[in-house]
């Protein structure tokens, strides 16, 4: 990790004496840029967040519409509050919109007094709701596959791609579980520049998950969108949704539209959803295929390789 300071970079592999005592004077260096790696993924896993609640709103609100499963009904709408609360907790911490001024207080913080705790606190009310997602996806998935018309009503991928987000969350909370001496650099004796090797793993592994942040958003963000436009505009509004409609977040009021407009949802087949949902599962596929090539190259470039 290559590491600038006014016109000079420094990494750590190949210290001269000049080196030395230019990090000495600027220590705060990887302070900043640890928390500023941290700041940067949490915003990733608020925006993660805002997307399993669109999810669970949906499901939730569909499954209000299927008479005579009140358990799994109960169980998705407890999650989904659940997911209302962490979004609120997020929003308080960070801000409904990203703002540069809290990033520039954030740099500045107390990594182990202040960053850490309030990071860990995200990261495990986060954890503790993926855990509640995940048993409630594979409900969902198992009872909507009993039926040929709740099949076509799945987020395709969409277990998959959870488990894989829990698995960088548990990640994210062992980086955030390492002491480190990032708050007080005493000197850069041979101890002590092994400890800042050892914050800088701390910090490329947060840059590291975060692309798998960014792989899941970017994977299942566009697939939402056509799924709001698609199968619950076409299908069930049988109107046409605007692009800002089909955005995070907003798109739960189309389904909550789309949810007025239905009775009831029997369990029968239903011809006319066929080929929305095969336009869904290709443009999942085709999303997940691209984004796992960006996500390869950007690791290329973040590892150094």
């Amino acid at each position: 990790m290559t590491y600038t300071i006014g016109d000079r970079s420094i990494t750590l592999d190949a210290l001269s004496e000049d080196d030395h005592q230019l990090i000495l004077a600027h220590s705060q260096v990887f302070k900043y840029c640890l928390n500023n790696a941290v700041y940067t993924l949490l915003l990733k896993v608020k925006k993660v967040v805002h997307l399993y609640s669109d999810v669970m709103t949906i499901y939730s609100t569909l499954l209000r519409k299927i008479p005579d499963y009140d358990d799994i009904t109960m169980m998705a709408n407890k999650v989904k509050m659940h997911l209302m609360k962490v979004e609120e907790d997020l929003d308080a911490i960070f801000g409904a919109e990203e703002d540069t001024a809290p990033r520039r207080h954030w740099e500045s913080l107390s990594y182990e007094r202040s960053t850490k705790k309030v990071s860990l606190l995200v990261i495990r009310s986060t954890i503790e709701s993926f855990d509640q997602i995940a048993k409630t996806l594979n409900c969902i998935e198992i009872f909507f596959n009993s039926f040929n018309n709740l099949k076509k009503l799945l987020i395709p991928y969409l277990t998959t791609q959870t488990m894989a987000v829990s698995r960088c969350l548990a990640k994210i909370h062992y980086l955030l579980g390492i002491t480190t001496i990032v708050d007080d650099i005493p000197d850069l004796s041979p101890p002590i520049v092994k400890q800042l090797k050892k914050i800088e793993k701390i910090t490329t592994g947060m840059e590291r998950e975060g692309l798998i942040l960014d792989a899941a958003f970017l994977t299942f963000e566009p697939s939402l969108q056509q799924y709001t436009r698609v199968l619950l505009g076409k299908a069930i509004l049988k109107r046409d949704i605007s692009d800002t409609d089909c955005q995070l977040i907003k798109r739960r009021e189309v389904c909550f539209q789309a949810a007025e407009f239905v009775g009831s949802i029997p369990l029968t087949e239903e011809q006319s959803f066929k080929k929305h949902i095969n336009t869904i599962y290709y443009a999942v596929f085709v999303f997940m295929a691209m984004v796992s090539i960006v996500v390869y190259r950007i690791a290329q470039v973040v590892l150094g390789k």
